[in-house]
């Protein structure tokens, strides 16, 4: 009798420890993306109002500008479509760019700007591609933040929406030599 018992027993312990249960596991909650990790950098360094509208702009306008030195040239001015503010998004939220702001020997002189609204809100997104800075600007031109460019990204960006802008392809192909 004790030997029918005690495999009965050794099932029911077995069963016991290794049974299913509705409670879920932390670990494995759907509701946390990877995407959080590179989101909450990007969050702390500007906040949540600016994180906002950088994250989901109504619209976006980037701009090609021209040098302080050639008073001829005018700003030209494109609208972002869908596509490429997916693409935006990806080289902004890059939680490099939010890591260090070293101090260079330079006047900031951005040569490419992305303007980002959302409602009445409005942010500007400055690059200075030779001193390799890049700012965020409120709508009346005063800095917020000023951070280091942690890739040429943004500038191959520049390049791929403005191809007649030799300034952006001759440096682009002197960083890449």
């Amino acid at each position: 009798m004790i030997q029918k018992v005690i495999p009965i027993l050794m099932l029911v312990a077995i069963a016991a420890t290794a049974s299913c249960s509705a409670k879920k596991n932390k670990l494995e909650s759907p509701s946390s993306p990877v995407i959080a990790v590179m989101d909450t950098t990007m969050y702390n360094a500007l906040g949540d109002s600016i994180y906002y509208i950088i994250r989901a702009p109504k619209k976006v306008e980037i701009s090609c500008l021209p040098s302080q030195s050639d008073s001829l040239k005018r700003a030209i001015n494109k609208k972002v479509s869908s596509k490429e503010l997916e693409i935006m998004k990806f080289i902004v939220t890059n939680p490099k760019n939010y890591m260090t702001n070293t101090t260079v020997y330079g006047v900031f002189m951005p040569q490419f700007q992305a303007v980002y609204t959302q409602k009445k809100a409005k942010i500007i997104l400055k690059y200075d591609f030779g001193l390799r800075k890049w700012g965020i600007f409120d709508a009346d031109d005063k800095q917020i933040a000023m951070f280091d460019l942690a890739s040429d990204n943004m500038l191959r960006f520049a390049c791929k929406m403005f191809p007649d802008n030799d300034f952006f392809h001759n440096l682009l192909l002197t960083r890449e030599s």
